[in-house]
């Protein structure tokens, strides 16, 4: 639920931003905000947050007492994105931007920046949100069962140097001071008991995180960073249900995305 306040900061960059972005990289919630945005219909999207994800059928922790998934990616994927808040695939087989979500292949454990088309794209975006113990933990797209990206790249700042983007907007959801630390070995074993790899991948995943953050706070030569995060810790935890919870962290998203991004230099890469 974090990402309703990186919603909040797309609408603020979609409002900033004129040019459209050549490349956007995305990883777990914040890949379906992203789509919206590539797909040119974000404010459409930006009602999941406010209207769909608040209504309590998305996200429901009461479900742990009865053995099943907190959040139904099946109700926000295949009914939400297809029927409620139409997302128009059609638009990833010609976009004039490069999309790129990242997913982690279980069999592996390495990422994987996927480019979808109009057939793969909901598929992928469900498999990226297939977080471990809230969800099902993995999702199939195109026969291979991959995972949430952010297991195996949390923050993509890498990959969107490797292919050649020097003026970047970085958007995070946790204040400058946000570190992690390792995750038990037999937390993650648990949660992939068919896929050893993506356990090693999950327990391992604070290092990728940490080191991204430390890249970003001091990137390399050449590399011009537009940074929007939250200016202090949310109240909007991950599993947050309270629909004015969610609705106030997407406005303090954009609030605080807005105020950054007036004082920061333009970007074309995301």
């Amino acid at each position: 639920m974090r990402g309703a306040w990186a919603a909040g900061a797309l609408a603020a960059l979609r409002e900033f931003q004129h040019d459209p972005f050549d490349l956007v990289v995305a990883v777990s919630s914040g890949a379906c905000s992203a789509a919206y945005l590539v797909a040119d219909v974000f404010e459409r999207g930006l009602s999941i947050w406010t209207k769909w994800v608040s209504s309590g059928r998305v996200l429901r922790v009461s479900n742990w007492l009865r053995f099943r998934p907190l959040v139904d990616l099946s109700y926000l994927v295949d009914y939400c994105f297809r029927k409620f808040v139409p997302l128009p695939v059609e638009v990833f087989d010609r976009s004039p931007t490069q999309f790129e979500i990242v997913l982690t292949e279980c069999r592996t454990g390495r990422p994987v920046y996927f480019q979808p088309d109009s057939a793969s794209v909901l598929p992928a975006l469900k498999a990226t949100t297939s977080l471990p113990f809230a969800t099902r933990g993995y999702s199939l797209v195109n026969g291979v069962p991959y995972a949430d990206g952010g297991l195996a790249d949390p923050i993509p700042i890498r990959r969107a140097i490797e292919l050649g983007a020097t003026d970047i907007t970085v958007v995070l959801t946790h204040d400058i001071n946000y570190r992690v630390s390792p995750i038990p070995r037999w937390i993650c074993r648990l949660a992939y008991p068919s896929f050893p790899e993506t356990a090693v991948a999950w327990q391992a995943s604070h290092l990728a995180l940490n080191s991204a953050l430390d890249l970003i706070a001091d990137p390399p030569a050449g590399i011009r960073l537009r940074v929007v995060r939250p200016r202090q810790p949310l109240a909007v935890r991950m599993f947050s249900e309270a629909t004015a919870v969610i609705r106030a962290a997407v406005g303090l998203g954009y609030e605080d995305a807005m105020n950054q991004l007036q004082s920061q230099p333009a970007a074309h890469a995301g």
